[in-house]
């Protein structure tokens, strides 16, 4: 066998198939060649292996572990136990290094050999849309913050440790077990063990959260890290990240990641809170027979709603491209009735939606109901949604900038949506058919309810 590499670097991976090959060349682009790659499926059922097959080598393996843990803490612990180097790196599938990173981490640990940690820059990448992402991770001396205040945290793919950093702390714990995320509760530890960080002081990671997108692993996609790939080739990086750090200090974002307080938590609840953000835990897809009415329910959407709903409304957070998930099949069509609102009438004039990546004709079933005394404005849009046969559906929003949230000012939100199953509509280009609306009258009744605000019936519905 060749020489040990000086860097092992473990990419846990479940549910992107190809879409983690732009991270697998971020590595593979490095400037350095003394690393392995130990890419370690947590059950995966999909093209993983498939995908991966022309880059397998001694030193770039695929292991897949035979029962699933749900969480990176356990294909990192089967990664550790493969891995040959003294330094152990992760990367997440859907990250991306710069072309430097693994040299700032070796060559910190080679420079400062009491150092456990070694950790670099990183920029968590907001959803499309929202200006000034999130740095962690450039900090002086070891990090340590004032009595008081909680730790900074570092993202795993921002991170190197020395191999024995597990001996002496112990490994990565199952999410089941802790209240805390996984990541979170290993530095923790290792803080309390003592344990020296450094910073590289270099940006070199740029993480898309899945945790901060919304039904992520619903219909993944690797367009932002493919994007990515191509401006890291770039030469001359410097002046790019400079701005990027920038941005994230004019939008108050500079260092502002702490790890919270998880402790009033139960074992497993943040884990089972991420997994539905990002769409892995959630309702079955039910055939669409008859017609339903979804409600607003408290829930946990990341940055595109607020997890509570107020007033029957759901609430816009950040991100001016929201999803909704639509957890019917059907064979078919449906014809959808939403209620929007808005606290400016002049913002309900149109809505702009696709389904599953498409884009839909929609169009106002009704006049804007503005009630005297500000109260908020709510209109009742149509769209015929194409639905998949064997999946949810996702409804994208796509929000004009007097409809997004802005500071000092809430955006759109949406109230009921009434489903039921249409024929394809192929009639020449216009309004849905009013007989298709007419099977669900009983169903939209509720929505006249949310729409009367001034005591009297709303017209708003064909």
């Amino acid at each position: 066998m060749a020489d040990a590499p000086a860097i092992s670097v473990i990419m846990a991976t479940w549910g992107r198939g190809r879409h983690i090959l732009p991270s697998v060349l971020s590595v593979m682009e490095q400037d350095r060649d003394d690393w392995e790659l130990l890419v370690v499926g947590d059950a995966c059922a999909d093209d993983t292996e498939a995908a991966l097959r022309p880059y397998l080598s001694p030193r770039l393996r695929w292991l897949n572990l035979s029962d699933r843990v749900g969480s990176q803490s356990g294909p990192n612990m089967a990664g550790i136990d493969h891995a040959r180097a003294p330094l152990i790196a992760y990367l997440g599938h859907d990250d991306i290094w710069e072309r430097f990173h693994l040299s700032s981490l070796v060559d910190l640990f080679a420079a400062r050999p009491e150092v456990d940690f070694a950790v670099a820059g990183s920029l968590f990448h907001l959803p499309t849309g929202i200006r000034g992402g999130i740095v962690s991770g450039l900090f002086s001396g070891d990090g340590a913050v004032p009595d008081g205040e909680r730790p900074h945290f570092f993202p795993p793919s921002s991170f190197a440790h020395r191999r024995a950093v597990i001996d002496r702390i112990g490994g990565w714990r199952r999410p089941e077990a802790i209240s805390a995320p996984v990541d979170a509760d290993l530095l923790t530890r290792a803080r309390a063990a003592g344990m020296v960080f450094a910073s590289t002081g270099r940006l070199s990671l740029h993480k898309f959260a899945a945790g901060h997108r919304y039904l992520s692993y619903l219909r993944p996609s690797s367009e932002e890290q493919a994007a990515m790939l191509e401006q890291v080739r770039q030469p001359d990086r410097g002046p790019a990240l400079d701005r990027l750090i920038a941005e994230s200090q004019a939008a108050g974002r500079f260092m502002t990641m702490r790890i919270a307080d998880f402790g009033a938590l139960p074992p497993g609840e943040v884990a089972r809170q991420n997994a539905v953000r990002k769409g892995i835990e959630r309702a079955g897809a039910a055939l669409l027979r008859q017609g339903a009415v979804m409600t607003p329910e408290a829930s946990f959407c990341a940055m595109d709603w607020q997890d509570a709903p107020r007033d029957g409304i759901r609430w816009t957070r950040l991100n001016p491209r929201p999803k909704v998930l639509i957890p019917f099949r059907g064979h078919g069509f449906a014809l959808m009735h939403i209620v929007m609102a808005h606290r400016d009438p002049a913002a309900l004039a149109a809505l702009r939606l696709a389904c599953n990546g498409s884009p839909l004709a929609c169009e106002p079933a009704g006049p804007v109901i503005a009630p005297a005394g500000g109260a908020v404005a709510r209109r009742l849009f149509r769209a015929c949604l194409p639905l998949l046969h064997d999946a949810p559906s996702i409804l994208d929003l796509d929000l004009d900038p007097d409809q997004a949230p802005a500071p000092g000012r809430p955006g759109i939100g949406h109230g009921d949506i009434s489903l039921v199953p249409a024929a394809p509509f192929t009639g020449k280009p216009g309004p849905v058919g009013r007989w298709a609306a007419a099977r669900n009258r009983e169903r939209l009744a509720r929505l006249r309810q949310s729409l009367s605000q001034s005591g009297k019936e709303s017209d708003a519905i064909p």
